[in-house]
């Protein structure tokens, strides 16, 4: 398999991206945006006390507005002269994760337009500190749609991290204003000059993905395999990593794989990955999304869809869940449909914008699908307006996610990283589980019991496997039974839970397997007075292959 890593390469310094996606603002040339952006990260000669740089507190009415840290979304960190609880923001901030800063002012009627310098300071819970420098001119109002009309600071991966606390002042740019009315207290904040907490959490953010390419012939002329490419493959990585609240995603492409079975729809493939993750011994963690090119736009009227969209997304038992797939076209299109894909593998609904979308959320708080906050990429540095940018589970376009779309996955990405060991710095390890060997760790079952699984395509067609795992604890009460039998005789009866898949793609049916399997030699399914025989030899097992192993 091939492997990515991804994190963030931080490095506002790449000013063409920031010059191309928000104007160069007062600057007059592409080289002094780009000193002002080098200034923006600080350097060896700014480190140390603000009391050791001696410009003096700008003057003549200028005030901080707000200060926001925006890893993806924006969230305001501090406002009217307070820095806010982080308990009481509307995202919490990520350890290791490279942020952008900013801080918006106020200005008084009479001001007089001139350079003035903004100072980011860090203090590290050892009492090292950082000062980030960014000098812009200030002569209109600062503006979220300009990173040149607000002060901006890129924070590293390594001083992004728990127990860092932070202050924000204003300083002439220049001196020679001394004549103009003393600094208001607004030049700080928090306006008393003590530091506050920045708010980074300690949690571990981590994702696992396999991308399983299929090679396809459909035995009527469309013989093809889709884009893995590197360049296409951190698209997938990058997508993913911008949009989620994540520290790191480990992204492998599996060995191709050949179907030469037509394919009108999605279904069969995912029943397909939904056993085969299990018979490579993937983690319980690990999602699986499969890549294929079926020569047009779309199967079924989708270009992608997951395996159903688990009820309990942070439970070992709902593996066989973690499965989607999708399309090989263009591939920035291909990218943003594997993160909505995913996205239903880690519990999201549809967000409802142009009226396409089947089954959205109605808890969604923002209308049209906005994503309600300004977005910002930490790979390609661009802004994202709410006015514009439509969340990413919607059907519309642009995309990006907003601060309710981040909190959805956040306690999502945080129960699964959970299950794994946090990996060394730098190492990007395997998402199947580890092979045996002499630092393996034991073997372990997670799942807790056995599914029979069946995926009802409206067709009529319908696709039976034995995976591990459990019933959620809130089942559907529905009618829907299954009768098993051996031969004329019924050995047990037992409740089913049906799930609808997305966009009318069919149902999802569960029920525990019960211990009379091995003499089981046909499955009835019934829902009201429909009877389905499935027989025992066209269900695919897989509920055998439960062990995994995790390295020490």
């Amino acid at each position: 398999m091939r492997a990515w890593s991804r994190r963030a390469w931080g490095a506002l310094g790449v000013a063409a991206s920031l010059l191309g996606g928000c104007g160069s603002g007062s600057y007059d040339d592409f080289d002094a945006y780009q000193a002002a952006v080098h200034d923006s990260r600080g350097d060896e000669a700014a480190a140390g006390s603000a009391a050791d740089l001696e410009l003096p507190l700008a003057r003549g009415g200028i005030e901080i507005a707000r200060v926001q840290a925006n890893q993806g979304v924006g969230v305001l960190i501090g406002a009217d002269g307070e820095a806010l609880d982080p308990d009481d923001r509307a995202a919490p901030l990520i350890k290791g994760r490279m942020t952008l800063v900013r801080a918006f002012w106020t200005l008084p009627h009479d001001w007089e337009p001139r350079p003035i310098e903004g100072r980011l300071v860090l203090t590290a819970p050892d009492g090292t500190r950082d000062v980030l420098t960014h000098t812009t001119w200030v002569e209109h109002e600062a503006m979220d749609a300009d990173l040149s009309r607000s002060f901006f600071w890129e924070l590293s991966e390594s001083q992004t991290r728990p127990g860092v606390s932070f202050r924000v002042e204003l300083h002439e740019g220049a001196a020679g204003h001394e004549d103009l009315p003393a600094p208001s207290p607004g030049v700080r904040l928090p306006q008393d000059g003590h530091d506050a907490p920045l708010g980074v959490r300690s949690t571990e953010l981590a994702m696992k993905v396999v991308v399983v390419p299929f090679h396809y012939d459909d035995g009527a002329g469309c013989v093809t395999a889709p884009d893995t490419s590197e360049d296409t493959m951190r698209r997938f990585a990058d997508a993913i990593y911008m949009r989620n609240p994540l520290e790191r995603v480990d992204l492998e492409v599996h060995a191709p794989i050949d179907w030469d079975t037509p394919l009108d729809s999605f279904v069969p493939l995912n029943s397909y990955m939904a056993g085969l993750r299990f018979d490579e011994g993937a983690l319980p963690e690990t999602y699986y999304y499969g890549l294929i090119d079926v020569c047009s736009g779309g199967l079924g009227g989708a270009g992608g869809l997951a395996n159903g969209i688990p009820t309990e997304p942070v439970s070992e038992a709902a593996a066989s869940q973690r499965v989607s797939s999708g399309l090989s076209l263009d591939p920035d299109w291909s990218a943003e449909t594997f993160v909505h894909e995913v996205g239903h593998s880690q519990g999201r609904r549809h967000v409802a914008c142009n009226g396409e979308e089947g089954g959205p959320d109605p808890s969604y708080p923002h209308q049209g699908g906005d994503v309600g906050e300004w977005g910002f990429g930490v790979v390609d540095f661009g802004l994202r307006s709410p006015a514009s940018h439509k969340d990413y589970m919607s059907y519309c376009q642009p995309v990006w996610v907003g601060a309710w779309g981040w909190n959805e996955v956040y306690p999502v990405i945080e129960g699964l990283s959970a299950w794994g060991a946090t990996p060394r710095s730098g190492e990007a390890p395997a998402p199947e589980a580890e092979a045996a060997g002499d630092d393996a760790g034991d073997d372990a079952d997670p799942y807790g019991g056995s599914l029979l699984l069946g995926a009802i395509e409206p067709s009529g067609r319908e696709h039976w496997l034995t995976v591990p795992g459990l019933l959620p604890v809130t089942q559907s009460g529905g009618s829907t039974r299954l009768e098993l039998r051996r031969d004329d005789q019924l050995l047990a009866e037992v409740p089913a839970h049906v799930q609808p898949m997305q966009d009318g793609a069919g149902i999802l049916v569960m029920a525990e397997l019960p211990p009379q399997w091995s003499a089981v030699t046909s499955v009835t399914r019934v829902d009201g007075q429909v009877r389905a025989v499935v027989a025992r030899p066209s269900i695919v097992e897989h509920h055998q292959a439960r062990a995994i192993r995790r390295s020490r």
